[in-house]
């Protein structure tokens, strides 16, 4: 017989598989990373970029994150505190005042200010002067303040606005709040009693939260000639009276140190009547919307809007007690 042919070798097919996912697989890669990892030295050097690529992705992930985290903070603004009232469609009865740690908008028709607004830092809260008890015309409102002659046997105190004890941290801001500008007729019993506790709770929150903004007024929802008044110029007497607060929330205690910037703010209005009150202020406790329709004023418009309509649409009063 003869000899047997030696049969030739074939090229196992499950190998050239095998060849070609890795090829396919490379290719990919290639396209994923920008980079021609076919003519890379080895397969440590895959490994590298495609760890390096992971590294660098996760920094982006993390500047990205950190990056929104920014954009979602509150800045409180310098003068957040200052409301819009209509400037515009009344300048003539609408006078702002500035002052070095207030301002107010003043109300000709009304002898009186129709908002006083500050900010107070919890810094300011050291009581460096007494009460200097100056009451004195504002002789830089245009048209004339009220004088001390208007309140004068009227049964009606000179009720602050912005309070003289937040401003005792230092004389010359303490005296300025006893302009008459700053002045509105408060009942004795409300201005000596609910009003009074209300400005002390204030200042609590003051040194609790940091700082706060606070804004201050009668409400005059009405032409000056449908309320009572009092003195030679007709100062209108208010019915009720008005106070809305802006708090920061710090996510930890320490952010307080540095307070340009909170995670979160949140509001609160009260609105009490000119008179004796046998509640307590917290029974007045409304939303800053509640307070805004009855005085058409614009609280806090420099909030982003719809931070702006979050905190000024409800309140929890367990956040203030």
């Amino acid at each position: 017989m003869g000899k047997k042919r030696k049969s030739k070798k074939s090229f196992p097919v499950g190998l050239f598989i095998l060849i070609l996912l890795v090829f396919a697989a490379l290719l990919i890669l290639s396209k994923h990373y920008g980079i021609d990892l076919l003519h890379l030295e080895n397969q440590t050097q895959v490994a590298e970029v495609v760890e390096s690529s992971q590294i660098s992705n996760e920094q982006t992930d993390g500047t990205a994150e950190n990056s929104e985290k920014s954009a979602g903070l509150v800045q409180l603004t310098e003068n957040l505190q200052v409301p819009e009232c209509g400037l515009k469609n009344h300048s003539a009865d609408h006078e702002l005042r500035e002052f070095k740690y207030y301002s107010l908008c003043y109300r000709e028709t009304y002898e009186q200010a129709e908002w006083s607004a500050e900010c107070i830092k919890s810094s300011m809260l050291q009581k460096n002067a007494t009460r200097s008890n100056d009451f004195r015309p504002d002789d830089k409102i245009s048209t004339g303040s009220a004088t001390l002659a208007d309140y004068k046997s009227s049964g009606y105190d000179r009720g602050h606005l912005v309070p003289a004890a937040d401003m005792s941290f230092d004389a010359d801001a303490m005296s300025e709040t006893f302009y008459m500008s700053n002045m509105s007729p408060q009942a004795p019993q409300f201005n000596r009693g609910i009003w009074v506790n209300l400005e002390t709770q204030v200042r609590a929150w003051a040194q609790k939260f940091g700082k706060i903004y606070v804004v201050s007024g009668p409400v005059l929802n009405k032409s000056a000639q449908e309320f009572p008044s009092i003195g030679k110029n007709q100062v209108s007497v208010p019915e009720f009276y008005y106070k809305v607060i802006l708090a920061p929330i710090y996510k930890n205690e320490e952010d307080k140190n540095t307070p340009e910037d909170s995670e979160s703010v949140m509001a609160i209005g009260f609105i009490i009547p000119n008179q004796k009150c046998e509640k307590e202020f917290w029974d007045y406790a409304v939303s800053i919307d509640e307070v805004e329709n009855i005085t058409n004023i614009d609280f806090f418009p420099q909030l982003e809007d719809s931070l702006e309509k979050q905190v000024e649409s409800a309140f929890k009063l367990e956040n203030w007690m």
